[in-house]
């Protein structure tokens, strides 16, 4: 009993030692009202789609307020096409309130759109000059407008 009990004590230490997962978050595009970021590090391949993390942030508010909403989007590089994925909207305490699903299909993407955008970032690989560790991080910063 006591190696089991030991076993057990090694992987939760081990868990508790490895470091979180990794974010890098690049602003894609902007308006007046709402900033776009990607999560570059969570850029995925599974056939022939890439996949990838984009926010929604509101582009004013005080840095207590953590409101934003992040959704898969899918990407097939080749095609020209984009469809999202699930979207979970935060609330101002940063925690989930909600998930959506609507089960879109793969679209064409229009130039200058904001998916023709996050298609370089995801399959060119193109970033922007401002990164931030996390979405808090940006907001708590005073969501900045350089990039």
């Amino acid at each position: 009993m006591k190696s089991i009990t030991v076993t057990i004590a090694a992987a939760v230490a081990a868990l508790a030692a490895s470091p979180a997962l990794a974010e890098s978050w690049h602003i894609v595009s902007r308006s007046s009202a709402t900033v776009f970021m990607l999560d570059v590090d969570s850029i995925a391949e599974a056939g022939d789609a890439r996949t990838a993390t984009l926010a929604r942030v509101p582009a004013s508010g005080p840095a207590d307020d953590l409101s934003y909403s992040a959704g898969e989007i899918n990407i097939r590089c080749a095609a020209n096409q984009s469809k999202p994925g699930v979207e979970v909207i935060y609330g101002p305490d940063g925690a989930e309130q909600e998930r959506i699903d609507d089960g879109y299909d793969f679209d064409a993407i229009a130039r200058n759109s904001l998916d023709s955008y996050v298609k370089d970032m995801i399959c060119e690989n193109q970033r922007s000059a401002s990164v931030y560790p996390s979405i808090r991080a940006f907001i708590e910063a005073g969501r900045p407008r350089a990039d």
